[in-house]
């Protein structure tokens, strides 16, 4: 992060102090409705098995462990709080079991940033006439589908691995799957705001395909909130978004400031953290 601001910091200072924020109440409101629906799908994801939360204290906790993990290192230190806090079956629950509902909800939203990332690479290519990549990536979709029908035909006696068979096979899969779906269009959607609010000329579809590989980036846990790691990734994408460096760079910055904002009611749960 340090190299990238002595590099590029002149030209970030001048594309920040030009941010549109007329566009800040849609991303605000974008945002509330990404929370309700990530809340939503854990409250769902828990709800099929013996784990019984409130949704509204799965909005709650949603907050503070958005919260957490955009102020602390990892990243995931929220997701272990809500795990060890949140209140299940009117007492005291098994941490597994709500560590299980944790790891099945994150892991249904990055399903859903890889299948949006494949889908759009595809759509890109057939709208630039790249047929030839088009049939590599329609390669790749059938290989993987198919490894991913080899690895659920195996026979496990294990419990936990059962649950991951049942909750990402059949037609429970794919009414978290497609909820899953909506969320990450809203993170992009937000992406791709934060790049109009600086006026920049952007490829939708482009950014379709590569903003998700800038947001997963800040899932890996070795950052605070992401930072640094996000803008590397926004460095790598530049030139495939049809952005300069430090253009990229600045939206990245951007989206994270954005998404630390959203993610301060987190801070008032925090406090009044009481369940329902």
């Amino acid at each position: 992060m340090s190299y990238l601001l002595y590099s590029y910091g002149a030209d970030i200072h001048v594309l920040i102090q030009n941010v549109n924020l007329i566009y800040l109440p849609i991303v605000v409101i974008l945002s509330i409705f990404q929370y309700m629906l990530s809340a939503w799908r854990w409250y769902f994801i828990a709800s099929n098995t013996n784990f019984k939360i409130a949704y509204s204290d799965a909005i709650k906790f949603y907050y503070i462990s958005g919260f957490l993990n955009n102020i602390l290192p990892t990243g995931i230190l929220g997701d272990i709080y809500r795990t060890i806090n949140i209140k299940v079956n009117d007492e005291k629950g098994n941490f597994l079991k709500s560590l299980q509902s944790v790891i099945f909800e994150r892991l249904s939203g990055q399903v859903s940033l890889v299948v949006t990332f494949i889908m759009s690479l595809a759509l890109l290519f057939l709208l630039n006439k790249k047929y030839e990549a088009l049939l590599y990536t329609l390669a790749l979709i059938i290989i993987i589908l198919s490894l991913i029908k080899l690895v659920f035909r195996y026979y496990n006696k294990n419990n936990y691995i059962n649950n991951f068979k049942f909750f990402f096979s059949g037609k429970l899969f794919y009414k978290h799957f497609f909820l899953s779906l909506i969320i990450v269009v809203t993170y992009i959607t937000t992406y791709i705001i934060c790049a109009l609010a600086l006026d920049l000329d952007i490829d939708i579809v482009s950014f379709f395909v590569f903003a998700p590989l800038v947001l997963f980036s800040m899932t890996l846990p070795v950052s605070i909130g992401g930072w640094g790691v996000r803008e590397t990734a926004a460095l790598a994408v530049s030139f495939l978004l049809g952005l300069s460096v430090s253009a990229s760079v600045t939206v990245a910055i951007v989206y994270g400031l954005t998404n630390l904002l959203c993610s301060t009611p987190g801070m008032y749960f925090l406090v009044n953290k009481n369940p329902s």
